[in-house]
């Protein structure tokens, strides 16, 4: 039938745990492509929504705004991006649209497939909250955080498709700069990786007028990258570590 899912299979859906930048929305993004391509979900609907979607400011709101999202997602695919935020604080109705997803989760389970995005550890609170949640939940997919070869792998991505490249001295120091970088927890991943490119290229382009100020230059100046470019701010947030010498 168009526009619902196979019920084959009692239920597909999932929960996505990883830190910020691990690629959980793209990864959601693709999975539903791919779905849509094995004729699993009806439409080629992907519906993303936060806690600002799904929380009404006062009494019975909350309940209809739920139901109005799965009906968008009728057919297709519902991203519910750091649902950890739904667990009850400060007097708001957290609590109420996590039961009302359950609810909807049962009552749309040939009709849409659910994706809960978060942090590991939080996420791991908002599954306590309600005993059945846990239950309808087929799929649980980590994604860890990149290590430094990779970082360098998504960078050199990243900038082939702004039209830039770097040189062998500029791949060294990002390797550094990345190594030093994933020591750390939630460093940002992708999102680093982002502002490294996006402060590098602003600093090429200083380099260049300052270097050809009267001078015609060709577009391997304007497309490479090099080392010195990555003398900014985001590759100074994280630090070596030390290791402290005992006696």
């Amino acid at each position: 039938m168009t526009g619902c899912i196979s019920s084959a299979i009692s239920s597909k859906h999932m929960i996505f745990t990883g830190n910020p930048g691990s690629a959980k929305t793209t990864v959601a993004r693709l999975l539903a492509s791919i779905l849509y391509d094995e004729h699993v979900p009806g439409t080629n609907k992907f519906i993303e929504c936060g806690r600002q979607d799904l929380v009404g400011r006062y009494v019975g709101w909350t309940a209809k705004q739920v139901e109005a999202q799965f009906q968008k997602a009728r057919g297709g695919i519902l991203f519910i991006d750091e649902a950890y935020s739904l667990v009850e604080k400060e007097g708001l109705y957290g609590d109420e649209a996590i039961n009302t997803i359950v609810q909807m989760m049962e009552n749309y389970r040939d009709d849409v497939i659910v994706i809960f995005a978060g942090y590991p550890d939080k996420m791991e609170r908002f599954l306590e909250k309600n005993e059945g949640l846990r239950s309808r939940i087929a799929f649980h997919v980590d994604f860890p955080d990149y290590n430094a070869e990779e970082l360098c792998d998504i960078l050199k991505l990243m900038s082939k498709e702004k039209g830039y490249m770097l040189d062998e001295e500029a791949e060294k120091k990002c390797r550094v700069i990345f190594e030093n970088a994933s020591k750390n927890t939630e460093f940002g991943n992708g999102g680093f990786v982002r502002n490294v490119l996006e402060q590098a290229i602003i600093k090429q382009s200083s380099r260049i007028v300052s270097e050809h100020k009267n001078e015609a230059f060709d577009k391997k100046i304007i497309s490479t990258l090099c080392a010195s470019d990555f003398d900014i701010n985001a590759a100074k947030t994280y630090k070596p570590t030390r290791t402290a010498i005992g006696f």
